[in-house]
């Protein structure tokens, strides 16, 4: 439980209950369960979202996707048979709101694991940066 804030990109693949603040891409995997706001430049929601999101360039919804909550972004792709309950507030004229790390997550439960690397010159470093959940 808790808010995570990153310069770099974020992937989560498991359960978080709290704010995902990137100032990169933000990555939730079909097998990803967020509980609270997701705030980043581009973002990929491939699973569960039950909170806000917000970004500043380009929102990418799969068709596994279910999303509870509002949408704030500059672009959106959406793919046939994707979810969303919420307003959708999309285009170059949308006001994106600013970083608030108050959640609308209801008691998911954590389970992540951290995986930190310490430059991108690591064998282990993949594309989405530099933590991965």
């Amino acid at each position: 439980m808790g808010n995570m804030r990153s310069e770099d990109s974020i992937r989560v693949d498991g359960h978080i209950n709290g704010d995902l603040i990137s100032k990169e891409k933000i990555i939730i995997g079909a097998n990803g369960h967020i509980g609270g706001t997701l705030n980043g430049a581009e973002i990929t929601v491939e699973g569960f979202v039950n909170g806000n999101i917000v970004s500043s360039g380009l929102l990418q919804v799969s068709a596994a996707a279910k999303i509870s909550g509002n949408i704030y972004a500059k672009e959106i792709a959406i793919e046939k048979g994707a979810e969303m309950n919420g307003k959708v507030n999309v285009g170059e004229d949308v006001d994106i709101p600013g970083v608030n790390s108050s959640s609308t997550s209801k008691g998911l439960k954590t389970n992540v694991n951290l995986r930190f690397n310490k430059n991108k010159g690591d064998q282990g470093h993949d594309k989405f940066g530099k933590a991965a959940w």
